[in-house]
């Protein structure tokens, strides 16, 4: 009853809701902050109210979500309620991601948010987490047995935002910009939940103590629990893209696929079968009763998950390793040529008949079978260049060996050996050959892969401590990067705000004109003024926040009374009502023209002939006709006029979208590509900067030069001509493993 009463709570003020953070969002903006985040602002408040309705849906669903899966983990096990299904797993309160921020990171943002609100509303807050207390039988109160807390409630609204996958760049500013005085209250609600509490007999103070003889902090086993928590925080989530189809595949067995990147032989089938089937008695990809995208082992009569117990490495495996990569060490890099087949180079691969890994424990061989494969992928990847993968590939011998002393290198994705190769690939793909060696990307990476040689043993504190400063030379050189973008963003930014506001004008221009009637239709002679110099005075007028809403209505009546003013006056009420006006309107209309520069011969002759109009106004009750040569021509010049000004919104009506419009629409900042800018030359861009509109992406290469803008459309058009192709960066070697899980033979024939 109380989940029911806080999502009906949300439904009616769902509207209410959202207007307070846009508005939030907007005053946020006209405090100037950064670039970046000025951005992110503002395509949230617009993104937030195009999708009102799909917002709201997903925040229901997540509010329903997010305080059951807190009441679970708070009721005795034996209350818990039953678990959400496999479709509903994707917006527990987990799967929030936040732009460049970890696990840990987005917990505590969360947490730092709703420190703001507990203290707002600790007076109602108090009662009813004293009283929830008492229901679950806690011997003292807790904010932590509250499934309604602010944190949940936060959290939800972060998932909701994050499920839409409105703009996912855009959260970390949105979620910090969440505040008490704009957001929902919600002192009424804790007062409702309090007060249902009190009508079903809840006390405020437990009035007796009870003894369980089975204590609430044994350790807990599969054979005394039910349903369980969340999974470790370290198990790898399910293989992107593995769907349904995927997994129905992987239950009915397929150690007879193989890879799509292997050769066709028979050992590169038996590799491949062996690496799968090692990967799926890992967990990997595995059915489980309680979360299918949980990668662990569970128990048959239990849900609670339960990692596999793994033997040390053979030590003879090791020793002969470590000779190897001693050896490896010495030979120093390899030499390429273009077109050289890789293959050749899976030195894993190779290694499998020898005797020391034949006569190696079933395990260690399934890892040297698993690992070969996602070498196999890296040397196939063509976003890698070839030199980097020769790079690369040096560290074949230390990461299995890495993956051997700590087997969850498969089964999650922050292993130390396994975050350092998914960042090293992923930097890679930032490197163009006509760099050279010397490039200092090249260099660092080539000199962290000779350090993993020369220094690993055994600890894999060495592989954080490499990753560490590896970040930090990315970090520094984004920063480099950042500052010689920030210049080209900012004139695009004002490019784009300024056709937005010639836009505005254009619809209300249209609006006005089409709004007359018959017997009203507009001068010929002011059309091509209203739809020029007007326009831009508008434009003008929309660009200045700070005045734009007393000067855009001072503009948009002054056009009004200047379409009213030329129109014949047939009493004499309205040709004293247009000389009461004449003096502000020439003085408006004057400034507004001053702000645009407008000056010269074209505006004196059009001043001459507004004049004439007025004067012919008052004296006449109907217009005098013009000679025919001059009405001719201004007939056909506000022909032009309204058919240039037809011609620019026709412009902005885009016709049905393909899928290559949809991949552009979810391009984001920091994505590489393949760039044809002319025929037979190809460049490696990244996405620097993406407009608040989407009107404008910005193009450059790492260092931040060479930079070009290109609208959605004109993206889209690119990528339909093959003049474009998108460069996966992410993690490589989860990217692997899913390959050698789906692989089939009809994926490898298509």
């Amino acid at each position: 009853m109380l989940i029911a009463q806080t999502l009906a709570y949300f439904a009616e003020r769902e509207t209410q809701t959202l207007t307070l953070v846009r508005d939030r969002l907007m005053a946020l903006v006209d405090d100037k902050p950064a670039l970046g985040q000025g951005q992110n602002l503002r395509s949230a408040h617009l993104l937030l109210g195009k999708y009102a309705a799909q917002f709201n849906r997903a925040l229901q669903k997540a509010l329903a979500d997010e305080m059951s899966e807190e009441l679970a983990t708070i009721l005795p096990s034996h209350l818990q309620p039953a678990r959400p299904n496999a479709n509903d797993a994707g917006l527990s309160g987990m799967s929030l991601s936040l732009l460049d921020v970890g696990e840990v990171e987005r917990v505590l943002l969360l947490d730092r948010i709703a420190q703001r609100f507990g203290a707002r509303y600790e007076s109602t807050l108090e009662p009813l987490t004293q009283r929830l207390s008492v229901l679950f039988g806690r011997e003292s109160s807790s904010l932590h047995d509250n499934p309604f807390q602010p944190l949940v409630l936060l959290r939800a609204f972060a998932t909701a935002w994050d499920q839409c996958e409105l703009d996912p760049q855009a959260t970390v500013d949105l979620v910090q910009s969440l505040a008490p005085s704009s957001w929902l209250d919600l002192a009424p609600l804790y007062t409702e939940l309090n007060e249902t509490l009190v009508k079903a007999g809840v006390p405020a103070q437990r009035t007796m103590r009870i003894k369980h003889g089975n204590s609430a902090h044994a350790p807990l086993t599969p054979a005394s629990t039910g349903n369980s928590g969340n999974a470790p925080l370290q198990s790898r989530p399910a293989p992107l893209g593995a769907g349904e189809s995927v997994r129905a595949g992987l239950a009915h067995g397929d150690g007879g696929q193989r890879s799509a990147w292997s050769s066709l032989d028979n050992a590169g089938r038996t590799v491949a079968a062996h690496a799968r089937q090692f990967l799926q008695r890992l967990g990997l990809g595995a059915r489980s009763s309680g979360n299918p995208q949980n990668p662990v082992d569970t128990d048959s009569d239990s849900e609670i998950p339960t990692r596999p117990n793994f033997a040390e490495a053979s030590p003879a495996l090791m020793g002969y390793l470590g000779n190897l990569q001693a050896g490896a060490s010495a030979a120093g890099p390899q030499q390429w040529s273009e077109g050289q087949d890789l293959g050749g180079h899976n030195v894993l691969r190779q290694m499998r008949d020898r005797d020391e890994i034949r006569h190696a424990p079933e395990l260690d061989r399934g890892t040297v079978d698993a690992l070969a494969e996602v070498f196999d992928f890296v040397f196939a990847d063509q976003a890698i260049p070839i030199q980097m993968k020769f790079i690369i590939g040096r560290l074949q011998i230390p990461v299995l060996k890495a993956a051997m002393i700590d087997r969850d290198f498969f089964l999650s994705d922050q292993h130390p050996a396994r975050r350092l190769v998914d960042t090293l690939a992923g930097a890679s793909v930032a490197w163009a050959p006509d760099k050279g060696e010397q490039d200092p990307l090249y260099q660092r990476i080539e000199h962290t892969v000779q350090r993993v040689l020369t220094e690993f043993e055994d600890d894999l504190a060495l592989f954080v401590d490499l990753l560490r400063e590896f970040t930090e030379f990315l970090f520094e050189s984004e920063q480099q990067a950042q500052i010689r973008v920030e210049p080209v963003a900012q004139k695009e930014h004002k490019g784009e705000a300024w056709e937005h506001a010639l836009e505005q004008a254009d619809e209300l221009i249209h609006e006005r004109i089409q709004a007359l009637s018959g017997q009203q239709e507009v001068s010929p002679f002011l059309l091509p003024f209203l739809t020029t110099q007007w326009r831009e005075v508008m434009a003008r007028a929309w660009m200045d926040e700070t005045t734009r809403e007393a000067n855009y209505a001072q503009a948009t009546k002054t056009m009004e009374q200047l379409i009213w003013s030329i129109q014949p006056k047939t009493s004499s009420d309205e040709r004293r009502e247009l000389v009461a006006i004449l003096p502000d309107m020439v003085r408006h209309l004057n400034a507004g023209l001053d702000t645009i520069e407008w000056n010269g011969k074209p505006r004196a002759t059009f001043t001459r002939r507004l004049i004439s109009t007025h004067t012919l106004a008052i004296r006449l009750t109907q217009s005098m006709p013009l000679d025919t040569g001059s009405a001719a021509l201004e007939n056909r010049e506000g022909q032009v006029a309204m058919q240039q000004l037809d011609e620019r919104r026709a412009a902005r009506q885009f016709g049905s979208l393909d899928t290559y419009d949809a991949q552009a629409q979810a391009f984001q900042r920091g994505m590489w590509f393949e760039v044809s800018i002319e025929p037979g030359t190809s460049i490696r861009s990244k996405l620097s900067w993406v407009s608040p509109m989407r009107t404008r992406l910005l193009f450059t290469n790492r260092d931040g030069f060479d930079a070009f803008v290109r609208s959605e459309r004109e993206v889209a058009a690119m990528l339909r001509g093959g003049r474009m192709r998108v460069l996966d960066s992410e993690a490589i070697v989860g990217r692997a493993l899913d390959k050698i899980l789906v692989g089939n033979d009809l994926q490898l024939a298509a």
